[in-house]
């Protein structure tokens, strides 16, 4: 049951309930579906009344069934998106067919004194809950002036249809207290309607400003993920190029490294070459240069001289042996 009149409710309305037309469709959907409850509950308190043949039926009885015909047609041209067409039908047929025909046709019945002008305060009430004063004042202000202006005439109307209405009734009515409690009333009730209705409206529009502030926000946010994927995939192209010349490097230093241990290895070899082996004839050779200073005999200093000679063959083949060495690339370094 609840989700039928759910229905019934949104009937006409889009998915944007925070649109000011939607609410007003809403709003008369929900008049819609009450008014015919409240005409049915009167039906059935004076079912006697109506338990009669047809012809024996009052004009007032049938504007009830007629009335309900009215808030049917309006949910059905809300369906087909005419909600405007529907809601004037309504506002221009409800006092119409509630009072006026009545008080024309029956004269004015003493009840009407006080239904009538209740029913144009409550009509007032209904045309603010069906018309926007922001956004539909073609309509809104023309209907709400008419309301007026049948209110302050009310009186008039009354007596002009009356048959005969007793003295009580005439001094009530032509009190002006009678006329401004009316308008005061009208006034009470179309005041705290429009700070209701405005208040609603107004919340309702600062909720879609947050809504539309909140799917800014998302595109925002939207974006600058899109930015952070973008700058994500950056970085790892970076750390790959980062990873490339880190093995680049470590591939250079590694070279690098064992080049540095071959040229060790070399000064290692000139080192032992210079103490042991090269040291040793040079040696010789100035020992023997500052022995042949010393000698006086001829024999003994060829004896010398073959002995310098020597040792300066035996230095050359260690400085030949100490330039290969320099010159010499380890089986490493030829790869």
């Amino acid at each position: 049951m609840e989700k039928f009149l759910l229905k019934i409710i949104y009937q006409g309305t889009n998915a944007d309930y925070l649109d000011h037309l939607n609410r007003r469709i809403i709003y008369t959907n929900i008049i819609y579906l009450s008014l015919p409850v409240v005409y049915l509950t009167f039906v059935l308190i004076d079912i006697k009344g109506f338990l009669v043949p047809i012809q024996d039926l009052e004009w007032d009885q049938f504007i009830f069934f007629v009335e309900i015909v009215v808030c049917i047609l309006g949910i059905y041209l809300n369906k087909l998106g005419q909600s405007l067409i529907g809601r004037l039908v309504f506002l221009l047929t409800w006092p119409l067919l509630l009072h006026v025909i009545p008080i024309w046709h029956q004269h004015t019945p003493s009840d009407y004194y006080f239904a009538f002008p209740t029913g144009i305060i409550f009509h007032a009430v209904l045309i603010q809950l069906m018309f926007s004063i922001r956004h539909e004042r073609l309509f809104f202000w023309p209907l709400m002036a008419g309301n007026f202006l049948l209110l302050v005439y009310s009186i008039d109307l009354l007596l002009f249809f009356a048959d005969a209405p007793s003295p009580v009734i005439i001094e009530m009515v032509t009190d002006g207290i009678y006329l401004l409690d009316g308008i005061l009333y009208w006034l009470l009730f179309s005041l705290v309607t429009f700070s209701l209705v405005r208040a609603i409206d107004n919340l309702f529009d600062k909720v879609g400003k947050d809504q539309f502030t909140i799917e800014e926000q998302k595109e925002e946010l939207a974006a600058m993920n899109e930015e952070l994927l973008q700058s994500n995939e950056s970085l790892q192209e970076l750390n790959s190029k980062i990873s490339g010349w880190n093995e680049s490097l470590e591939d250079t230093v590694a070279k690098r490294t064992h080049e540095i241990e071959a040229q060790n290895e070399k000064l290692k070899g000139y080192a032992f070459y210079n103490a042991h082996k090269l040291r040793a004839p040079f040696c010789r050779i100035k020992g023997l240069v500052m022995l042949r200073e010393i000698v006086d005999e001829a024999d003994e200093k060829k004896h010398i001289e073959k002995l310098v000679e020597q040792s300066i063959r035996e230095l050359e083949i260690v400085i030949d042996e100490i330039q290969q060495i320099v010159n010499e690339v380890p089986a490493k370094d030829q790869h």
